[in-house]
């Protein structure tokens, strides 16, 4: 794939497709101490079941929350911090993307960490109920919101057959039920989308 850049782009970049089907961008610079990554994973609130509105929203949520080479819920967070870094995620319409920057010298120890949310998180049973609350708080918060009030009537306004009228963020009555339940349908959800 051939990638046009400005002249005045001192930047090197690769597009390289590895053998399982994910496209990777690399781009180096050696001007900058600190180094980023970013994963795009093509699914989102419109792949939603119908009966768990914010299940993708969710399961963004859990993946920070520990994986098999990486069990300690805070682990990922405190790494970064600690390097100087930050990291973030959004679940868009159909995209949910996972991001990081953090200081140079540490960038592979830290993608290793950021590699495990998408080979083998753990979703521990025992952090469901927490994080389920996490999204019913940001949901909370997000209701005196004008520009989030403003999005609401678009989707109340559309073809209701159309996924954008979903209901995206969730809150603790879409994610209601049992912890091991809400466990397994988010494992599901996540063996049936998280695949390059």
């Amino acid at each position: 794939m051939p990638i046009t850049k400005s002249p005045n782009d001192h930047r090197q970049y690769q597009y390289v497709q590895l053998a399982n089907g994910l496209r990777v961008l690399l781009v180096e610079d050696l001007q900058t101490q600190q180094a980023a990554s970013s994963m795009a994973v093509n699914v989102g609130h419109f792949d939603d079941p119908a009966a768990r509105p914010g299940m993708a929203h969710f399961l963004e949520h859990m993946l920070f929350l520990g994986t098999e080479k990486y069990p300690n819920s805070g682990e990922y967070h405190a790494f970064i911090n600690q390097h100087g870094g930050s990291n973030n995620a959004w679940t868009g319409t159909e995209q949910t993307n996972f991001f990081f920057s953090i200081d140079a010298e540490v960038f592979e120890e830290s993608l290793d960490r950021f590699s495990q949310f998408f080979i083998a998180p753990s979703f521990d049973l025992e952090l469901v109920d927490r994080e389920r609350h996490a999204i019913e708080s940001e949901f909370s918060l997000k209701l005196k919101d004008d520009i989030r009030r403003t999005y609401q009537v678009q989707k109340e306004t559309v073809n209701p057959a159309h996924p954008f009228s979903k209901f995206s963020v969730g809150n603790v009555k879409t994610l209601a039920g049992s912890e091991a339940a809400l466990r397994q349908e988010l494992l599901d959800f996540y063996q049936s989308h998280y695949r390059a």
